[in-house]
């Protein structure tokens, strides 16, 4: 088994970076669809977040607990490791990303219910997603309803309206940022899960053979 250890910290070390560089990628991608769809869907990309910051967070003390190996750093990393993944698959399995799409089209036809009381309320996904109305322009003037000024952009030097819907628009950035977010986070438990395995064997080892320094 003392022959073995060299390649399970290889293993180990590997699995650690792999959490680090997935973890890393989670953060990037919660923080980029964080304000992706007026904040549809927060909620999911702060779960997202503090998974992937979490984790990253975790391997560093991966790093520290290794070189050289520490008893009660090998147990703590063991400890967090164990308890980001369980949350974490709980999460993911909980939170589909389907529901991430219901809940934005939801709210876009909420948001569409309030145009047709006060105009206002869908400027900003108009504006950022380039669209008019809910299906598409026609929604304003089938009902007498003036198109708004989120509805128009500059073409040579004159005012054109979108006419595509914004319900389709919101509901593709939806489900784009929830598989990107189901596809790392999968991608993220696989990783913590051979190093939370690697992990619990070389600690083991270490503390058969006592092969530990104080901290």
């Amino acid at each position: 088994m003392i022959f073995a250890t060299p390649l399970i910290r290889h293993m180990y070390l590997c699995a650690n970076t792999l959490c680090l560089i997935v973890g890393l990628i989670m953060v990037l991608l919660s923080a980029l669809f964080m304000d992706s769809v007026q904040n549809l869907h927060l909620i999911y990309c702060i779960l997202g977040l503090m998974a992937g910051l979490l984790t990253a967070l975790t391997s560093l003390v991966g790093y520290r607990a290794i070189k050289p190996p520490k008893a009660a750093l090998m147990w703590l990393y063991c400890a967090l490791v164990t308890i980001i993944f369980v949350t974490q698959m709980y999460i993911v399995t909980h939170l589909e990303a389907t529901s991430i799409i219901t809940s934005t089209v939801e709210a876009v036809e909420l948001l569409w219910e309030r145009e047709l009381v006060e105009e206002g309320p869908m400027a900003d996904i108009e504006s950022r997603f380039h669209c008019c109305g809910l299906h598409n322009s026609s929604d304003y003037t089938s009902i007498n309803l003036p198109l708004p000024a989120s509805c128009f952009y500059a073409e040579n030097d004159a005012w054109v309206h979108y006419n595509e819907g914004c319900l389709e628009k919101v509901k593709f950035a939806a489900g784009r940022a929830s598989n990107a977010l189901s596809i790392t986070g999968y991608t993220l438990a696989v990783a913590q899960l051979l190093a939370l395995i690697f992990s619990f064997i070389l600690t083991l080892i270490y503390h058969r053979t006592g092969d530990y320094e104080t901290l």
